[in-house]
């Protein structure tokens, strides 16, 4: 709608002409991954404990106590939808953890799946011995070698 209004052409009519130029910048892509499976998720199971080390079940209660509704689309991404549950009742709270934990590997693998058909993309592999500055040096060498 909001390309109608400011173009008077169709979102399809407005792609297509402005396709037809060529493009003004040339992106890098850049993915992360890791050799092991297991390292991913590790990751994951990770990032759920420091979610809640760090008030993810409080932040949920203040969302509703200010009047965010549990319904909201919100309120139904990874973390929260299954926090609700629980505290409602009808999980506990480490059953809710594992649904978190399960959830995010499966969209993790759905993420992995859709970027691995874009071939445009330069994977970053993570190791057990690769440390994150390494990975950072390898994308700055490709940034730089991009823009040759």
């Amino acid at each position: 709608m909001e390309v109608y209004l400011e173009t008077g052409e169709t979102i399809t009519a407005h792609n297509l002409r402005t396709q037809a130029f060529p493009p003004r910048y040339q992106p890098l892509w850049l993915g992360l991954d890791y050799t092991s499976r297991q390292a991913l998720y590790d990751r994951i199971d990770l990032r759920v404990e420091l979610m809640l080390q760090q008030g993810l079940l409080e932040e949920i209660r203040q969302l509703l106590a200010s009047g965010i509704p549990a319904a909201c689309t919100a309120m139904q991404a990874i973390g929260y939808k299954e926090f609700l549950s629980a505290m409602e009742g009808k999980s506990s709270p480490e059953a809710a953890a594992d649904q978190v934990r399960q959830a995010s590997r499966h969209y993790a693998k759905r993420q992995l799946t859709w970027f691995k058909r874009n071939k445009n993309i330069h994977w970053l592999t993570r190791t057990a011995d690769t440390s994150p500055e390494e990975i950072l040096e390898r994308a700055r060498q490709l940034a730089v070698e991009s823009d040759k």
